[in-house]
C-alpha cells in the first residue's frame, strides 16, 4: 500500500500577521480520508490523524524550508483527502478528547453529506463531500481553538481538499508544495 507524504513545509509568515512573534512557530497537520461510495451504497471508510509537530516541523520561523518525506495517510485513489495545517501556541489543542470528538463530528457531518448526494455524478459528489467536510473543521476550530478554556491553536489558512495523483503509487502521493 503507498502513502501519501509531505515532503516540503514552507513558513512563510509564522503569525499570518506580518508581525514577528517572539518564538518560533510548531505545526502539526489534521488530516480526513473518506472513501467515497458509489450509486446508493453509504458504507464508507473514514479516518481521521493529526501528525506532528515532531521534530520536523517544530520551531519555525519566517523563511524556514523543511524537506523530509513525512507519511501522513495511507493513499488510496476512490478516497477523498481534506487537510488543515495547524499553528501549535502550547500544548496541541486537538488531542486526545478533542481527537476523538473532531473524529466522531467528521464521521457524523461525512455521513449526512453522503445520504444528501446519493445519486449524484461522482465529480459532484466528491466537491459537496470537500465542502462539508471543510466546514465542520471551520466549525470544531471555533470550539476548539477560538474558546479561551479550550485552546489558543490558530489554524493556517482554510482546510484544502487534495488532489492526488492516481499513478504515483509505487512511491507514494505528495501533498502539494507549501
Amino acid at each position: 500500500m503507498a502513502n501519501v507524504f509531505v515532503d516540503e513545509m514552507k513558513c512563510v509568515d509564522e503569525t499570518g500577521t506580518g508581525i514577528d512573534e517572539w518564538t518560533s512557530d510548531d505545526v502539526y497537520l489534521l488530516l480526513f480520508r473518506g472513501s467515497i461510495p458509489t450509486g446508493v451504497n453509504l458504507a464508507s471508510q473514514t479516518e481521521f490523524t493529526v501528525t506532528g509537530p515532531g521534530s520536523f516541523w517544530n520551531e519555525m520561523d519566517d523563511g524556514d524550508r523543511r524537506t523530509r518525506d513525512v507519511a501522513v495517510a495511507a493513499y488510496d485513489p476512490k478516497s477523498l483527502y481534506v487537510v488543515q495545517l495547524i499553528e501549535q501556541d502550547n500544548g496541541r489543542d486537538v488531542a486526545d478528547d478533542a481527537t476523538a470528538a473532531y473524529r466522531s463530528a467528521l464521521n457524523l457531518a461525512w455521513t449526512g453529506a453522503l445520504a444528501r448526494t446519493v445519486g449524484q455524478a461522482p465529480v459532484q459528489r466528491a466537491d459537496v463531500l470537500a465542502g462539508t467536510i471543510s466546514d465542520a473543521l471551520r466549525s470544531l476550530h471555533t470550539i476548539y481553538m477560538g474558546v479561551p478554556k479550550q485552546g489558543n491553536d490558530d489554524p493556517i489558512g482554510r482546510p484544502q481538499r487534495l488532489s492526488l495523483p492516481t499513478r504515483q503509487v509505487d512511491r507514494g502521493a505528495r501533498l502539494p508544495r507549501r
